[in-house]
């Protein structure tokens, strides 16, 4: 007999004298060893490489589908420097991108956040200027939230807050929102609350697998291309960006320094960069000639 299978028969032993003894635990037990199995299938359905994560845009396609394509990583990196220039937390933009873009953008999303340079103190110099400036307010918990700072921080922020109106969230998947259905559920429905929460439970373990195996790939992508290599030559693909330099001449004089292993990631970068171009010189074409 192997080993392992006496491993199981004496787990199996355990489990039975565990049951005996605490029946409902052992339920609970159960309930989330198969949530463990839901956790798995997620985590190997993304996925394993960089190479397959960036196949999503390389991969032989319509070009209808190419141009949605990078125009999702580009909704999805103008998130990402949104949230660099106003000092939002990683936790918000990760949520957003999360909500309406393709787990692919999220991966190219977490891999750039990684090697964003800003300081927390600028960060939180940014998000008090942000949170000044703009033309609501909110409540405690979703200000923390947003800027990922306690309340000692907020209440610093509140005392030099204009008086402004509360702002009004829609957003579908917005807590409170959940919140309120499951407390309408429990009220309404008792019977049901609980299987409405053990799929929803489900759902959103094989999710975060999802984006935990696709956040693993990345930083074990980064152990292969040296991570402050990565970053450095991104601050320098970023300024040429920046500076509107031609896709091109980026092509010419900055890819092929760049090292192989790390190729694959930055012509998506600038492809993408290049899409974008076109899409606001068509925008362009578009919009009514100005008449003087």
């Amino acid at each position: 007999m192997k080993l392992t299978q006496k491993q199981n028969q004496l787990k199996e032993q355990a489990l039975s004298k565990v049951a005996e003894l605490f029946p409902e635990d052992y339920i609970t037990y159960k309930k989330w060893e198969e949530y463990k199995k839901i956790y798995a299938a997620g985590y190997h359905a993304a996925p394993n490489s960089m190479d397959k994560i960036i196949e999503y845009w390389t991969d032989t396609m319509s070009s209808y589908d190419y141009g949605v394509h990078h125009s999702e990583l580009v909704f999805s990196l103008n998130a990402l420097n949104d949230t660099i220039s106003t000092g939002y937390s990683k936790q918000r933009l990760y949520g957003l991108i999360r909500m309406i873009a393709p787990p692919q953008s999220y991966a190219i999303v977490y891999l750039l956040w990684q090697c964003n340079p800003t300081p927390e103190d600028q960060r939180l110099k940014l998000a008090k200027k942000n949170f000044l400036e703009r033309g609501y307010t909110d409540e405690d918990a979703d200000i923390i939230r947003d800027y990922d700072i306690n309340q000692e921080i907020l209440q610093e922020w509140r005392h030099d807050e204009p008086k402004r109106p509360l702002s009004h969230r829609m957003f579908g998947g917005n807590l409170t929102i959940n919140a309120g259905t499951l407390q309408y559920l429990r009220k309404n429905y008792p019977t049901k609350a609980d299987a409405y929460e053990t799929i929803s439970t489900g759902i959103d373990l094989y999710i975060q697998a999802y984006h935990d195996a696709l956040e693993h790939v990345v930083d074990q992508w980064f152990l292969l291309c040296n991570k402050e290599y990565v970053q450095r030559k991104l601050l320098k693909l970023n300024k040429l960006f920046q500076n509107e330099t031609s896709p091109g001449k980026i092509r010419s004089d900055f890819f092929p320094n760049v090292k192989s292993n790390a190729r694959a990631l930055f012509k998506l970068l600038i492809d993408t960069y290049e899409e974008d171009l076109k899409a606001t010189a068509e925008q362009k074409k578009k919009e009514p000639s100005k008449t003087t």
